[in-house]
């Protein structure tokens, strides 16, 4: 079960919750607000409870019953506002001291009117008869906790009147109504007989009967029976201790202090009537139920004087009856007895006969008059009856107009009520769906946010490592590429020193084979040229590109130049110019084989080159 009240929470309008206990179908509370003290009650409900049934709650005042002061529907329940009181429930009372047969039988009394004006509403009520729900204040004066609404209320009864009467007077609390009283129950004799008639029974009126035959049987029996037995009136006295343990340990609920104990009975507030239109309504119905009242009063009005009226007129047609048979009768014996006398007197046959016929014309006359009586007092009574008769049909069609009007009204009232619903409903659903809109708004807001917050960051993370990526890719490729230049001046390095080897194996092999060959021409050394070089026989360009600019020795100027040599002298001209053509044709040979070792050496370098860009290309 939903519990709507908390200890030290705050209910609706400053009701701040300071005790709560269970009570029947919800719960009952102790609140505070402003310095005063009040009642919270639920009620679980079968069905919505209608605005009239609220309003029929806020204007219910009676005696005995707590008046309401605030009144809340909540979800399947319904919550009332009602001021404290201390009050003791009956059964605590009854567990700790005996209550005679009169008190119990004045409760009934006063619990009886109570039930009879419930159920006259325009909404039917009940009161719910359980010793928990019924207590005592102060001043000994009874007070109810729940009165529910027939089949809106989920609350049923529990006990019949005659099971309370016998619970009350044996102090035992009982959870289900008697099947019979128990035979060795100590009571009066009509006390005996009020609880057994009124077992299984719901009626007030007929368990009020049997009270006033009861309060009739003590007026006429008392005096003896209080001679014999002393008064029955006498001062309560403690109830034994071993009834009070028995009630105290059936009792589910512990005991709480005076001003603590709260009263619960469920029932559910509704709003009070706060705006103009609700107070239009509240005085539509209010109108609408004094209209009832009326009406019914005038009925019951007219359906007493009715009755009195025919209880008046029978009464009068049975002493017409009785006083005219009795006429006929005194004026029969009359008759008879001045006809004796008229007999006696007469002596003779002719004057009797005379006599005679004269008292049978007399009696014929007066047969004659009393059948001309009964016809017109059989007319009168035909017309009387004609006359009630169409008073009767006047009465029953006034009843059916005024029948059909109410059914009118109420099906008028059913469906005002059942198009102010339908409209609630309609307005709850469209806040509900507002509500669920401006939620989904809100939580689509939300994950916008939130998305954008993730781009913003992935943006950033994604700039960071392009950053970081560019960063490393600038790192390696600086690394590579000075890789490359130590691997490029290694390996132009190692094919310099190749290159120069080898030029110098094939410079020292042509130099001895121009020591061979001068030795074969007898050239002398004076006229052998300078021993050449490798960067002798490449081009210039090729020798500048190969030394470095600061080992490139300075051209010696023109008067620095060695002096070309003295031709041969005549004698060995043949031998010159020889040993001269076949100093060209090596030279020419030496130029041509240079030459293509040169471009070998161009073709290796472009390979070298298209080899190392396939290298860089790969790497990238």
């Amino acid at each position: 079960m939903l519990s709507f009240f908390g200890v030290g929470e705050i209910y609706r309008n400053g009701y701040r919750v300071e005790h709560v206990v269970k009570f029947f179908d919800g719960e009952l509370a102790v609140a505070r607000k402003d310095d005063q003290r009040y009642y919270l009650q639920s009620a679980m409900l079968q069905k919505q409870a209608p605005s009239r049934a609220i309003q029929q709650y806020r204007t219910l005042h009676h005696p005995l019953v707590l008046p309401y002061e605030e009144v809340y529907t909540e979800e399947r329940s319904i919550v009332f506002i009602r001021p404290y009181e201390a009050i003791h429930p009956l059964r605590e009372v009854i567990s700790s001291r005996e209550v005679d047969e009169d008190q119990v039988v004045e409760w009934g009394r006063q619990l009886l009117s109570l039930e009879i004006e419930l159920k006259s509403k325009p909404m039917p009520m009940y009161l719910l008869l359980d010793p928990r729900n019924i207590g005592l204040n102060d001043q000994d004066e009874l007070r109810v906790l729940f009165c529910g609404l027939e089949q809106i209320t989920a609350q049923s009864r529990t006990l019949d009147w005659g099971s309370f009467f016998f619970s009350l007077l044996s102090g035992q609390y009982l959870e289900e109504p008697l099947e019979k009283m128990p035979a060795d129950f100590p009571c009066s004799k009509p006390m005996s007989k009020l609880i057994q008639r009124s077992l299984k029974k719901q009626s007030p009126e007929s368990v009020l009967s049997q009270i006033d035959a009861y309060k009739k049987k003590q007026k006429q029996g008392g005096g003896f029976f209080d001679f014999l037995f002393g008064s029955t009136k006498e001062e309560t006295k403690p109830r034994p201790k071993k009834v009070e343990e028995q009630a105290a340990k059936e009792q589910p609920v512990p005991k709480q202090q005076k001003d603590e104990e709260p009263f619960s009975v469920t029932e559910t507030p509704v709003a009070p009537v706060d705006n103009k239109e609700q107070q239009q309504n509240y005085d539509r119905l209010e109108e609408e139920r004094l209209e009832q009242l009326r009406l019914e009063f005038e009925r019951r009005q007219e359906e007493l004087l009715r009755k009195q009226r025919e209880e008046l007129e029978r009464k009068q047609q049975e002493l017409l009856e009785k006083q005219r048979k009795e006429f006929e009768q005194k004026e029969r014996e009359l008759l008879a007895k001045q006809k004796e006398e008229f007999k006696q007197r007469i002596t003779e046959p002719e004057e009797q006969e005379s006599w005679e016929r004269e008292q049978e014309e007399k009696e014929r006359l007066e047969q004659e008059k009393k059948e001309q009586e009964r016809l017109e007092q059989e007319r009168i009574e035909q017309e009387r009856l004609e006359q009630e008769r169409k008073e009767q049909e006047r009465l029953e069609e006034e009843k059916r107009k005024r029948e059909e009007a109410e059914r009118a009204r109420q099906e008028e009232e059913r469906r005002a009520w059942e198009q102010r619903e339908r409209e609630r409903i309609e307005k709850e659903q469209e806040d509900r769906v507002q509500a669920e809109l401006e939620k989904l708004k809100q939580e689509r807001l939300e994950w916008e946010k939130k998305r954008q917050e993730l781009e913003r960051k992935e943006e950033e993370l994604k700039e960071r490592l392009q950053k970081e990526f560019e960063e490393l890719a600038q790192k390696l490729l600086k690394k590579q590429e000075e890789e490359f230049q130590r691997r490029q001046e290694e390996m132009l390095k190692a094919q310099r020193e190749l290159l120069e080897s080898k030029t110098k194996e094939r410079l020292e092999k042509q130099r001895e084979e121009l020591e061979q060959t001068s030795k074969r021409y007898l050239i002398t050394p004076q006229h052998t040229k300078p021993r050449a070089s490798l960067f002798d026989l490449l081009p210039k360009d090729h020798q500048l590109k190969g030394k470095p600019q600061s080992e490139a020795e300075p051209t010696p100027p023109a008067e620095e130049q060695p002096k070309p040599v003295d031709p041969q002298p005549p004698i060995a001209e043949s031998k010159q110019e020889k040993e001269k053509q076949g100093t060209e044709e090596k030279a020419s040979l030496r130029q041509e084989k240079l030459e293509r070792e040169s471009q070998e050496q161009d073709q290796l370098a472009l390979q070298f080159e298209e080899y190392m860009k396939q290298m860089m290309g790969d790497e990238s």
